[in-house]
């Protein structure tokens, strides 16, 4: 083969391999784009209709009526999405992108609330030294609630859930078992309970859910703006929120902190008329995450499902 001829194999072999990059490239770049924004089944157009005049109160609702069929892949997709979640006390550090969290709490600012007051605000921290004094603070409470203001058929129901993170809790269920059993006579003190919750500072991110009892004051009137259904409201917002997150590829847990919620509001700086809601931690699971086992996971729909047709 003469020079010539080699010079043009050898061109003829880069002009396919950049082909070949143009083309993979192209395939990769398609396919991202087909899973970051989904397929047409799952694109939406946001934003609501504008007033004609300024005296309009209502707009029209803007609705794409889809086929049953794509109805019922939604759904199905959905239910299946979520029939993986589940609640998690094992997170894994590594860090989340603060876009992602805000895009989740967004999704849950869509929930219904009573007259659209919104009564919720959602404090996303990542700053250590304020998981660390929410963990201690925490921590202390839980001690206190698991020797004397949990029931003991609760202490019982949390075993299953509770025996990795909480030393002493067999013997503490133990013991109230034995005190609830006798009458008329003094009780000794129950043992001390160590309660941990390491997940309040290894996650990543805490969100610190705030229900608002009600809005501003109005500084010339004193007078208070009222809010309506405010557990019903910030509840939807918490359950939206959950969802949120599970799609994100993200685990959480809902903690109420009994005993310690003035605490936290008062580190946090929000005003009194915020009432700490729940404590969200929020991330991926550890390596080493388990959950419990459960059969059946859930219950079966002909336990929670009524049909009046």
């Amino acid at each position: 083969m003469n020079v010539n001829n080699r010079n043009l194999s050898l061109g003829h072999a880069t002009l396919l391999a950049l082909v070949s990059s143009i083309v993979t490239a192209a395939v990769v770049h398609w396919w991202e784009r087909r899973a970051f924004f989904g397929t047409k089944d799952d694109e939406f157009e946001a934003g609501q209709s504008q007033p004609t005049s300024a005296n309009q109160t209502h707009v029209p609702y803007r609705h794409e009526r889809l086929t049953m069929n794509r109805i019922r892949r939604r759904s199905l997709r959905l239910l299946q999405n979520c029939q993986q979640r589940r609640t998690l006390r094992f997170f894994s550090s590594d860090p989340v992108p603060p876009e992602i969290i805000l895009t989740c709490l967004q999704t849950a600012c869509t929930a219904p609330s009573g007259a659209h007051k919104q009564p919720w605000t959602f404090v996303a921290i990542s700053n250590p030294q304020i998981k660390q004094k929410i963990r201690e603070m925490v921590e202390q409470e839980e001690t206190i609630n698991y020797n004397s203001r949990m029931r003991k058929s609760w202490v019982e129901d949390l075993k299953p859930m509770m025996n990795q993170l909480h030393d002493n809790i067999d013997n503490l269920s133990s013991h109230k078992k034995e005190t609830s059993s006798t009458t008329g006579t003094k009780q000794d003190d129950p043992p001390s309970t160590s309660t941990q919750k390491p997940y309040l500072t290894e996650a990543p991110w805490l969100i610190a859910v705030f229900k608002q009892i009600h809005g501003p004051v109005d500084p010339k009137t004193g007078k208070k703006e009222d809010h309506y259904y405010v557990n019903e409201s910030v509840g939807i917002a918490c359950g939206l929120l959950i969802v949120a997150l599970h799609n994100a590829n993200l685990v959480t847990l809902t903690s109420t902190p009994m005993g310690a919620e003035k605490g936290i509001r008062e580190l946090l700086g929000r005003p009194n008329r915020e009432k700490l809601f729940l404590l969200m931690p929020v991330g991926f699971p550890a390596a080493h995450a388990t959950v419990p086992y459960r059969y059946p996971e859930r219950k079966d729909p002909s336990e929670t499902v009524v049909w009046k047709q």
